[in-house]
C-alpha cells in the first residue's frame, strides 16, 4: 500500500506533464513568431568565416544590439562548447518543429536563418533572422514582432500571371515553386522589415515609406508590374512578402 502511494503521485505528473508538452505543442504551431530565442539547447548549425558549417545543438546567449542577437552558444556533435558572436561567424541556423492544427506530431522541419550583419544604426555586427533570401533579402526586424500588422483579414485568394496564393494552400509561382501558407502567414505580421538588394546596404521597409521604395525595389521587372495590373492588391504593404517572393522567381538577376 505504501509503494502504491508513493506510486500514483508519480503517475499523475507524468500523465499532467505530458498535457503541457501536447498544449505547447499546440500553441507553437500558432503563435511561434521567427526571431524568437530558444530558451534550451536546440539542433542547428553555425557558419564559420571560411564557409565550413558546423552542425550541432544551439542557444542564444541573450546579449542583444538595436534588439538582434550578438553572441550564440554553439555545442559540437563531439562535445565541444563555445561561445560565438557575430563577428567571428557567419551565421547560424536553427531547426524548427512545425505542428499542423489537431496534430501533436511535428510535420515539418524548417530552417531559422540566422546572418552576420552591420547592425541598422550603429552598424555593429549582429545576427538578424533572414525571412526570404534571392536577389531582393528580406531580414526580420525584432522591434516588430510585437506590434504585428492584422493578419491578412480578407484572407482571399490572389491569382497572377505566373502565381497564385490561396489561403490555407500557400503561394506557387509557375510549376515548380512553392511555399507552405504557414511560412507565408508568420512573414506578413510585422510592421516593418529590413531589405537589402543584391546583398546592398540594408534599409528598413514601412508602411509610411513603402510607396517611395516601391519602385527601388521590384521597378526593374517588368513581369512585376504585369502581375500588378492584373491584380493591384499586389502593391499592397500587407502583401510584401508574396510580392518579394514573386519577384525573386520572376527575376532572379537583371
Amino acid at each position: 500500500m505504501i509503494k502504491v502511494g508513493r506510486i500514483y503521485p508519480m503517475i499523475v505528473f507524468l500523465l499532467i506533464f505530458s498535457g503541457l508538452q501536447q498544449l505547447i505543442a499546440q500553441i507553437d504551431m500558432g503563435d511561434y513568431a521567427p526571431g524568437t530565442p530558444p530558451g534550451v539547447y536546440v539542433p542547428g548549425y553555425v557558419i564559420l568565416s571560411n564557409g565550413d558549417t558546423l552542425s550541432g545543438k544551439i542557444k542564444w546567449a541573450l546579449k542583444y544590439v538595436e534588439n538582434n542577437p550578438v553572441e550564440i552558444k554553439f555545442t559540437a556533435e563531439n562535445g565541444n562548447s563555445k561561445s560565438l558572436n557575430a563577428s567571428e561567424i557567419r551565421g547560424f541556423g536553427i531547426n524548427r518543429k512545425i505542428w499542423a492544427e489537431n496534430n501533436p506530431e511535428p510535420i515539418l522541419m524548417e530552417t531559422e536563418h540566422y546572418v552576420s550583419l552591420p547592425s541598422y544604426k550603429n552598424g555593429v555586427p549582429v545576427f538578424m533572422s533572414r525571412l526570404i533570401g534571392g536577389r531582393i533579402t528580406v531580414y526580420l526586424n525584432r522591434q516588430s514582432i510585437g506590434a504585428m500588422v492584422e493578419k491578412k483579414e480578407e484572407n482571399t485568394r490572389m491569382d497572377g500571371i505566373a502565381f497564385t496564393y490561396i489561403p490555407g494552400e500557400g503561394l506557387s509561382i509557375g510549376p515548380s515553386y512553392r511555399t507552405d501558407y504557414r511560412i507565408i502567414e508568420r512573414r506578413i505580421r510585422y510592421t516593418s522589415y529590413f531589405v537589402s538588394i543584391e546583398n546592398g546596404k540594408i534599409i528598413k521597409v514601412e508602411k509610411e515609406n513603402y510607396n517611395e521604395t516601391f519602385t527601388s525595389l521590384f521597378g526593374d521587372c517588368p513581369q512585376i508590374d504585369d502581375e500588378v495590373r492584373k491584380d493591384p492588391n499586389l502593391v499592397k504593404f500587407k502583401n510584401f512578402m508574396i510580392l518579394v517572393e514573386v519577384y525573386n522567381t520572376l527575376c532572379p538577376g537583371m
